[in-house]
């Protein structure tokens, strides 16, 4: 049988969450960011202009840095876990989740 975790375990683990994701936004590798797109005329055409147009376009979706959507993501996920915690200690015993 497995012993049932803490009730504080839930806003442990979203504040460790929270803390990385911090941490991830301020630390930005230069090995992580993306280059910036040079603004000249394109003189390719047929395969490799649909490559370029393909590439230029999946990098504007991407963020300047990566790491940056990671502790973003980080940030949200820690953040949602403690407030579901802490709305959950005010729910009625019966309907608890943790």
């Amino acid at each position: 049988m497995q012993n049932p975790t803490p009730a504080t375990s839930p806003l442990l683990i979203g504040a460790a969450l929270v803390g990385a994701g911090l941490l991830l936004r301020q630390w930005e590798p230069r090995a992580l960011n993306l280059p910036d797109r040079p603004d000249r005329p394109h003189r390719d055409r047929g395969a490799k202009r649909m490559a370029r147009k393909t590439r230029d376009t999946v990098a504007k979706i991407l963020p300047g840095n990566l790491t940056g959507s990671i502790g973003r993501t980080l940030l949200i996920m820690g953040a949602g876990l403690v407030l579901v915690r802490l709305l959950d200690m005010a729910a009625d015993e019966s309907e608890q989740l943790f």
